[in-house]
């Protein structure tokens, strides 16, 4: 669908990218439809997956006090980007079904939208594990240092469902790799994860014990939480 959208010659240009300036024969300006170009590429370039390519802020349904939090921290977070707080992130932190990937991915499509700068892109944790060790069986595909590179040059990242992946010596050593780069450049990072820093008397496992001490205190640093506590798995409802 994109790639259709990208070879379609505007009727204004005539696929030139620019159009004489009104009443000035020899001056031109750049048509409208390059912006509408550069949007389409960049949000391409940012790998949002199909099933998340409709979120926005405006289709983010608040049915309650908690999600109406939420969505408002990330629309103030979007206003504000690329100044945001000196590269202060947020951790999207509640249950399964709760609308953080939708909210994380919107931030990245209404920043692209506005035209505002930065590169953006997405990232599933657990993909990107298997992606990895895909890279050992093959010379065929890119390897560990290509596949990493993108997640750590970007301007602005959305790493969804942290500390899904079993913490693993080898996922501990990427997950830390990424994050601790990322912290050191401060780079801005948007996280999202079902789990939550548990008391210790709970009976649930607590984010730290998913990715480690030293990666949660990082994250206290690296971003604002934004909690989804409380609220339904909007899949249930889904028919």
């Amino acid at each position: 669908m994109i790639a259709a959208a990208e070879t379609t010659i505007c009727a204004r240009c005539n696929g030139s990218g620019w159009i004489p300036v009104p009443g000035d024969s020899l001056r031109v300006e750049p048509c409208g439809c390059q912006g509408d170009l550069r949007r389409r590429q960049r949000l391409a370039s940012a790998n949002i997956p199909k099933r998340y390519e409709h979120c926005t802020l405006g289709s983010f349904k608040e049915k309650s006090a908690v999600l109406k939090n939420a969505k408002a921290r990330v629309q103030e977070f979007v206003d504000l980007w690329p100044s945001a707080d000196e590269g202060r992130g947020l951790l999207l932190m509640g249950p399964c079904g709760s609308g953080k990937t939708h909210l994380a991915v919107a931030a990245l499509t209404e920043i692209i939208g506005s035209g505002k700068p930065g590169r953006m892109l997405f990232c599933n944790f657990q993909d990107l594990i298997q992606e990895i060790q895909a890279s050992f069986d093959s010379d065929e595909v890119p390897s560990k240092s290509e596949i990493l590179r993108p997640l750590l040059e970007c301007d602005l990242l959305v790493l969804d469902e942290l500390g899904s992946q079993k913490p693993t010596t080898f996922v501990q050593d990427i997950l830390y790799y990424v994050i601790n780069t990322r912290y050191n450049e401060e780079r801005t990072t948007i996280f999202t994860t079902n789990y939550t820093d548990a008391a210790p008397e709970s009976k649930e496992e607590p984010l730290s014990a998913r990715i480690g001490t030293r990666l949660r205190s990082r994250l206290y640093e690296m971003t604002s939480l934004v909690p989804f506590t409380g609220a339904s798995d909007y899949r249930r409802n889904v028919i």
